[in-house]
């Protein structure tokens, strides 16, 4: 699993393996906070699931991770340690993509996505976008929301699909995936090796262990 990141995804079956006791670091002191019942089994559900992706990674020192949690849903990014790593989960669910790609969006992917006549699939390539933004903030500590619009994806010619676009990252090296899980749930992640041989496969998207794997489907990769 060393030299290329791993993703794992979690679902509300894991809820109910959660163990205080084993939690790391800071996420100790956290515990014990009060929470929403909703956010209180997001909590569970991530803190399983970041378990288990410690648990599965074999190589030391420790891995970089990242973690995006979502109405009881959750994904895990893993990568080799001197890696950057972000990875960013959202339901996909109807939103007005035109009012928020003009504020989330440079200027060519607003063209792209007026330029979908299908709403489903605006939808979706809307939240590949999301996503994929919400990815290089946390794995390049960006600024949230002032960074948005700088990253994501651009065209070098009339295009509205997004596997033939290129990767509009915060400075070379960066490598990006996306896809949609399950049909229900956008998931993007985004890595930096510091060195370009490096991390140009496509992640696996692994389940947690005792919950059904997922279907995923490919949304693109920039690698």
């Amino acid at each position: 699993m060393s030299r290329v990141p791993a993703l794992w995804w979690g679902s509300p079956e894991l809820a109910p393996r959660y163990r205080a006791e084993v939690l790391h670091g800071a996420d100790r002191a956290r515990a014990a906070h009060a929470r929403s019942p909703r956010a209180e089994r997001d909590w569970r559900v991530s803190r399983v699931l970041l378990a288990q992706a410690r648990a599965a990674w074999q190589d030391e020192p420790p891995p970089a991770l990242s973690l995006s949690h979502s109405h009881g849903h959750a994904v895990v990014g893993a990568a080799p340690a001197g890696w950057r790593i972000g990875v960013d989960l959202e339901r996909i669910r109807p939103r007005r993509v035109d009012e928020l790609a003009r504020w989330c969006c440079g200027p060519d992917e607003q063209a792209v996505l007026a330029g979908m006549r299908d709403e489903r699939r605006r939808l979706q390539a809307f939240y590949a976008l999301w996503t994929l933004k919400e990815a290089f903030i946390k794995a390049a500590n960006l600024d949230f929301p002032a960074d948005m619009r700088s990253v994501g994806l651009a065209w070098d010619a009339p295009e509205t699909a997004l596997a033939h676009a290129r990767l509009r990252a915060p400075g070379p090296g960066w490598r990006a995936w996306s896809a949609r899980v399950d049909d229900a749930w956008a998931v993007s992640a985004v890595w930096w090796t510091g060195d370009a041989a490096e991390g140009q496969a496509i992640p696996s998207l692994w389940a947690a262990r005792g919950i059904v794997a997922p279907e995923v489907f490919n949304a693109g990769r920039w690698c």
